[in-house]
């Protein structure tokens, strides 16, 4: 049977990525996780409209078939929904309960949005650059409906890879991913790069929005204060796909994988450990290690005897971040790195010694789209009952 995404919410559709199952760098986009907020808008290319106002000397408005004919950028990216591995906190946070796979890499293209805010004419009082998506609704605290709305920092939207994208992994975007275009912002989480994007307005402050301060943000100590900040850059994270949870697995040599990624960062080591903290070893990384993308990575684990076994992943940066063992309540529900132990069963069956996949097929399977999958159609047929939040 095909894989699938694996449904959380389904009225509006927030589904995991099958990590398991992906064995690519590039995740398919039939498998790529889906988060929405409110139902997905109709994205007609032939009538879609982007508008550019506020603090710039000439306000500008482009078609979508005048976007796809300027000057495309191409940027790798892993994407995480801020909320990824919520239902796995010891405290339960409000929004939706994702498991480990609101993530996913792909190749996105699209036109640099510093080649259309920069010929507008940025003021100088120009701050923050806010972006609109077609998408509208209500949240139970806020009754009033509302289109989908962020900003970004007016350095990070001038930076050369933020884009405005309109290909994901090649292919034009799709509903779910936020066609007919969309904001990307690489390195930061998913909720920054808006979809179905119909506007974008220049200001000379901080956005107020809803997703920007009510929603999307994490308690910090300012000069002023303790306050709530947006969600901005991704932060460093690890995932063992390998072997699964509980999963039963001989007396030998073991093969540990997974991935690993840091935002805007590079993951510099993978630590593992197999007693549950005590100890741990460098895992072997894999293939591309390179800015806002996750990394493969692997380890061999020798065991005597039978037994239960914790088995624990510790990504670090460049920089020096390393995930903690302590989720920080702090982050409010986001920003969830905490190290997550997985349980496997040792038994007395033999096997044959494990060994690191051969450089060649590791290679051919993270650069491979896999053309076979796109051949499928994006969507299940979906049948749930509906589930909102953050």
């Amino acid at each position: 049977m095909d894989s699938q995404r694996k449904i959380v919410t389904a009225s509006p559709e927030n589904s995991e990525t099958p990590l398991e199952t992906v064995a690519s760098w590039v995740t398919p986009n039939r498998l790529f996780f889906v988060r929405n907020h409110f139902v997905v808008p109709p994205g007609d290319r032939a009538h879609w409209e982007l508008s550019l106002e506020g603090r710039v000397a000439r306000q500008k408005r482009w078609t979508f078939e005048a976007l796809a004919a300027m000057p495309q950028h191409s940027v790798f990216a892993t994407v995480e929904c801020a909320g990824n591995g919520r239902s796995f906190l010891r405290e339960k946070a409000a929004g939706v309960q994702w498991g480990a796979g609101a993530i996913g890499h792909a190749e996105w293209t699209g036109v640099r949005l510093r080649d259309l805010l920069e010929p507008a004419g940025l003021a100088a009082s120009a701050l923050e650059v806010v972006f609109e998506g077609a998408d509208q609704g209500t949240e139970p605290d806020h009754p009033t409906p509302m289109y989908f709305s962020r900003s970004l920092p007016l350095a990070k939207a001038l930076d050369p890879d933020t884009l405005i994208a309109l290909r994901m992994n090649g292919d034009w975007l799709d509903g779910n991913h936020g066609a007919p275009m969309r904001l990307f912002v690489p390195g930061w989480y998913g909720v920054a790069s808006v979809k179905w994007l119909r506007r974008i307005r220049v200001i000379d402050h901080a956005y107020p929005g809803y997703f920007q301060t009510k929603k999307y943000s994490i308690e910090r100590i300012t000069s002023s204060g303790r306050r709530q900040l947006p969600l901005g850059p991704g932060i460093v994270k690890s995932e063992i796909l390998q072997p699964a949870p509980n999963a039963s697995v001989g007396v030998g040599t073991n093969r540990i994988a997974g991935i690993a990624w840091a935002g805007e960062e590079r993951v510099s080591r993978v630590d593992v450990s197999t007693d549950g903290g005590r100890s741990w070893h460098a895992a072997h990384l894999k293939g591309l290690q390179q800015t806002y993308s996750w990394c493969h990575w692997e380890s061999l684990w020798t065991v005597d005897s039978p037994g239960d076994f914790s088995l624990m992943a510790r990504a670090h940066t460049e920089s020096g971040q390393t995930q903690p063992f302590e989720y920080d309540a702090s982050n409010l529900g986001y920003l969830i790195n905490v190290i997550v132990p997985r349980v496997v069963h040792v038994t007395s069956q033999e096997q044959a010694p494990a060994a690191f996949a051969d450089d060649r097929s590791w290679a051919d399977a993270m650069l491979a789209f896999s053309e076979e999958n796109r051949r499928h159609s994006l969507d299940v047929e979906l049948a749930f009952t509906g589930g909102e939040g953050i």
